[in-house]
């Protein structure tokens, strides 16, 4: 694991030329399975949660379908929960390369999914290693992001995308682009809505609602050189 910010640097470049990646592509999501109002030991939790990780199953392997022949590495915030796991397991088995990246809290917790092709730890600024540490480099990696749900994290690497990308409007640089899977709750449903810049959200953002993860990568596709094999 590489935790300052020189070894992130040479690390991610150096894991991008061997393997010949372009472009990274995001997974941003909710980490909990949790259905407000229901005890964790209803069965209807348990039954809530397998229907939920199945559908956030689909919309990944569905992206990844469509995205998978080009020289693409998927990019999460490395945990073994919810979204972020999910994405990791689907990409794995289509066989695409996987990055994650995250707090020094993460490890300290034992969260992270122990199968990534890299890691990447990142190392607090100031005090002690805290959730949302890591949304800066995650945020800066990234050429496009799938947002699938999300809670609080979620909206903070959304919120940091959005003000990255009026710098890269303002100067004619590519942008990050940003889908969210409508239907999916959270973060995801209150994108379109979220307080900003509305020329920056329309740049940046599918002008229609998006509904499955073949229709966010047909969006990606039109918005990311990703042609060059």
């Amino acid at each position: 694991m590489s935790c300052t910010s020189e070894h992130i640097d040479h690390a991610i470049e150096e894991f991008k030329r061997q393997h010949g990646l372009h472009h990274v592509i995001a997974f941003a999501g909710g980490s909990t399975t949790d259905l407000h109002g229901v005890h964790q030991d209803d069965p209807l939790a348990a039954q809530y949660a397998h229907l939920q990780r199945e559908r956030e199953r689909r919309i990944v392997h569905d992206a990844l379908n469509a995205l998978r022949h080009y020289r693409i590495a998927i990019l999460t915030s490395g945990t073994r929960f919810g979204f972020p796991n999910n994405a990791v397991e689907v990409a794995q088995e289509i066989g695409l390369r996987t990055i994650g990246v995250f707090p020094h809290k993460a490890v300290e917790k034992g969260y992270i999914m122990d199968r990534l092709d890299l890691s990447i730890c990142v190392k607090p600024n100031y005090g002690e290693s805290a959730w949302g540490d890591e949304s800066t480099v995650f945020c800066k990696l990234l050429d496009a992001v799938i947002v699938c749900g999300g809670g609080a994290g979620t909206l903070i690497e959304m919120a940091h995308l959005l003000k990255m990308n009026e710098a890269l409007l303002k100067y004619e640089h590519a942008l990050k682009v940003i889908v969210p899977i409508q239907g999916t709750g959270g973060v995801a449903d209150g994108l379109p809505f979220m307080w900003g810049k509305q020329d920056i959200k329309t740049a940046c953002m599918p002008h229609h609602a998006v509904f499955s993860g073949a229709d966010a990568a047909q969006y990606i596709l039109e918005r990311l050189d990703l042609f060059t094999l």
